[in-house]
Order: C-alpha cells, then structure tokens, then sequence
C-alpha cells in the first residue's frame, strides 16, 4: 500500500461509513457511498493533500485507487 493508500484509508475511516476495511478497487457507490457522501469525503481529500479534487473529475465508478492514483498524477 502507498502512502497516498493509506492516508486515503485514514480519511475513509474517519469520513465514510464503511463497513469495514475500505475496499480500493470497489466504486464508492458500490461501497455504499452516497453521492453527498462523496462529496464532502473529496473536499476532506483536497484539504489533506492540499490540491483539487473535483467532484467533476471522478465519474460513477470512481475508487479510491483511482482516486489515490489522480493524487499522485498531480
């Protein structure tokens, strides 16, 4: 796991309700996520890796490997 994973899996613990360990490569949607939800979890990223996240930028199936992938493309 990077650090870029794994500060990612601190911010889903504290932000999203999971059940569980959060799961990578499964969508935030599929994971139970809420689109408000998701939301507010990008804008949490954002402030934590100081960048923009934009909402606009992750579709439906948006992971947070993908996520964590765009974070360290920037």
């Amino acid at each position: 796991m990077s650090t870029t994973e794994a500060r990612l899996a601190e911010l889903a613990k504290e932000h999203l309700d999971l059940d569980g360990p959060p799961a990578f490569d499964m969508s935030l949607a599929d994971s139970g996520v809420s689109s408000m939800d998701a939301a507010a979890f990008l804008k949490a990223v954002s402030s934590e890796f100081g960048i923009s996240v934009e909402i606009g930028a992750m579709d439906a199936d948006c992971s947070l490997r993908r996520i964590a992938e765009y974070i360290d493309a920037q």
